[in-house]
C-alpha cells in the first residue's frame, strides 16, 4: 500500500474519519518526525478519542517546536476545553492559559473561554503542595472539584449509625444555635479562603433540625453561601426554608422506582419524597427565593432506564439533573472489606457496584501525585461541635478530637494530616483526587 499523503491525511481528518486519519499521521511522523503541524494534528485527534496519555506529549512536543504559529490561535482554547470536559482541570488550565497569553492585543477569550479559564484556576488560598508526614512525602494540590471556594460542611443534626455499620458511634440531637453561632464567627474570623462554603449537611438529614430555616437565616446574614443536601422526606418548616433561600439545595434520590428506592431508604416513601420536589418549586416561586436545586440522581444497577424520567422531571421543576453511580459506603466500612475484615467479596443488599470492582475502576484513572481534596479543601463539624477528619468517616477513632470553636484552622489541619487513617485510605486508593491524563488506558 503506498503511503498516504499529508493532503489526504488531513481530508479525513476533515471529514470525521479520526480512526484513518490518526493511522495517517501516525505513518507521516514515523517517515519523517520533523513535521510539528501533522504532530499537532495528530495530538488532536488522540484528544478527540480520549487517549490523553498520547495525546498531551505530542501537543506538547508541537507547541515546544511551532508554538508561534498562527494556527494555534484556533486549537488552543479547544485543546483545553476538551480537557475541562475530561475532567482534567489542571491541564486544561495550562492550555487555556496559553490561550489568554496569544489572544491578539485588545481582545478578550470568549465568555465560555473566560468562564472556564477561571474554574480550573489554581486557588490563592490554597498552597500548590503539602508535605505528608505520615507517608514521608509531598502531594500535589488540585483545583477543588466539589467547590470554587473552601467548605465547611456542619452537622447541624446528630443521627443513628447507617444499616451496615450500626457498631459506630456517632454524636446525636441537634447542634444548638448558640453553638451555630460561634462556629459561623469563627469562619468569618478566620477567613481561611476569601468567601467560604457553609454546608449544613454531612451525614445527618438537616430538614429534621426544628430550627433549619433560622440557622440557614444566620449563614446568609454573615454573608456566606449556604448549601443543603436532603433527602427531601420531611415536610415540615418547607415553606419557611424556602423563603430562608439557601443558595443551593441538594435533593438526594436514591432511585425512581418504589421497589429500588426502598433498597435505601427502607422506611421512606418516595411518593412523598415526588411531592415534596414540587411544593419546594411551589415554594421557591412564591418567595421568589433564586435557590439553585439540582437532583443528585444515585444510579443503581437496573436503574439507568429511570435516568430519562429523572431528567424529565428536573426540567419540568426547573432543577438540575446530575447522575452518579450509587457506591459502597462509609469508608471505615470499605477498607474493612478491602483488609478481609467481614464478608470476602460480599453479594450486598443494595444493587451497586461491587466495593473491589469500584476500587479497581477508579485507582485506574486516579492520581497518586495529587493530594485528598477532603481533607485539604473541607472541614468537617459535627453536631456537638467536634471536627471529623473528612466527610467520608463515620466511627469516632476517625474523629480528630478536638473542638472547632477552641482550635485554630492550622491545628486542625495538622491534626487532619497525622491522623494513621489517612494514610491507609490512600493507600487503597480511596483518597477523593483527580484524574490522572498520563495513565495509559485511562480514557480510551
Amino acid at each position: 500500500m503506498n503511503a498516504p499523503t499529508v493532503d489526504q491525511a488531513v481530508a479525513l481528518q476533515q471529514a470525521g474519519d479520526i480512526d484513518a486519519a490518526a493511522a495517517a499521521y501516525a505513518q507521516l511522523l514515523a517517515a519523517d518526525p520533523r513535521q510539528p503541524a501533522l504532530r499537532h494534528n495528530l495530538g488532536r485527534i488522540r484528544l478527540q478519542q480520549g487517549a490523553t496519555a498520547e495525546a498531551l506529549p505530542l501537543l506538547e512536543q508541537a507547541w515546544a517546536e511551532d508554538g508561534a504559529h498562527d494556527g494555534w490561535l484556533r486549537s488552543l482554547g479547544t485543546i483545553g476545553i476538551t480537557l475541562y470536559d475530561l475532567g482534567l482541570w489542571e491541564d486544561a488550565w495550562h492550555w487555556l492559559s496559553r490561550a489568554a497569553a496569544r489572544a491578539p492585543a485588545g481582545t478578550r477569550l470568549a465568555p465560555a473561554l473566560t468562564d472556564t479559564l477561571r474554574r480550573v484556576s489554581p486557588r490563592d488560598y490554597l498552597a500548590p503542595e503539602v508535605y505528608d508526614p505520615q507517608q514521608g512525602r509531598t502531594f500535589l494540590r488540585h483545583v477543588p472539584r466539589e467547590s470554587d471556594t473552601y467548605v465547611y460542611a456542619i452537622d447541624v443534626i446528630g443521627t443513628c449509625p447507617v444499616g451496615n455499620f450500626a457498631a459506630a458511634q456517632r454524636p446525636k440531637g441537634f447542634m444548638k444555635a448558640e453553638l451555630f453561632g460561634s462556629i459561623l464567627d469563627k469562619i468569618v474570623a478566620e477567613r481561611v479562603a476569601p468567601r467560604p462554603a457553609v454546608c449544613l449537611f454531612n451525614r445527618g438529614e438537616p430538614m429534621l433540625h426544628p430550627a433549619l430555616p433560622e440557622l440557614v437565616q444566620a449563614v446568609r446574614q454573615r454573608g456566606l453561601p449556604c448549601h443543603l443536601s436532603t433527602d427531601l422526606n420531611v415536610r415540615s418548616s418547607l415553606r419557611e426554608l424556602a423563603r430562608a433561600s439557601p443558595d443551593k439545595l441538594k435533593i438526594s434520590l436514591s432511585g425512581f422506582r418504589p421497589e429500588l428506592y426502598a433498597c435505601a431508604h427502607a422506611r421512606s416513601d418516595l411518593a412523598l419524597i415526588l411531592a415534596n420536589m414540587r411544593l419546594l418549586r411551589q415554594y421557591l416561586d412564591e418567595a421568589g427565593a433564586d435557590t439553585h436545586v439540582w437532583v443528585g440522581h444515585h444510579s443503581y444497577k437496573g436503574g439507568e432506564a429511570e435516568l430519562p424520567a429523572v431528567e424529565s422531571l428536573c426540567d419540568e421543576l426547573g432543577f438540575a439533573h446530575h447522575p452518579v453511580a450509587a457506591f459502597y459506603q462509609p469508608l471505615e466500612r470499605l477498607v474493612d472489606l478491602l483488609e478481609g475484615r467481614g464478608a470476602p467479596d460480599p453479594e450486598l443488599d443494595l444493587p451497586i457496584e461491587p466495593p473491589r470492582d469500584y476500587v479497581t475502576r477508579i485507582r485506574a484513572t486516579s492520581s497518586e501525585r495529587h493530594d485528598c481534596e477532603l481533607r485539604f479543601n473541607q472541614t468537617v463539624i459535627n453536631q456537638d461541635g467536634s471536627v471529623a477528619l473528612c466527610c467520608g468517616v463515620y466511627d469516632q477513632p476517625n474523629m480528630l478530637g478536638l473542638q472547632f470553636v477552641a482550635t485554630p484552622h492550622s491545628a486542625l489541619e495538622e491534626a487532619k494530616y497525622r491522623h494513621p487513617f489517612c494514610a491507609t485510605c490512600m493507600r487503597h486508593g480511596l483518597s477523593y483526587t483527580v484524574r490522572d491524563a498520563l495513565k495509559p488506558g485511562g480514557f480510551s
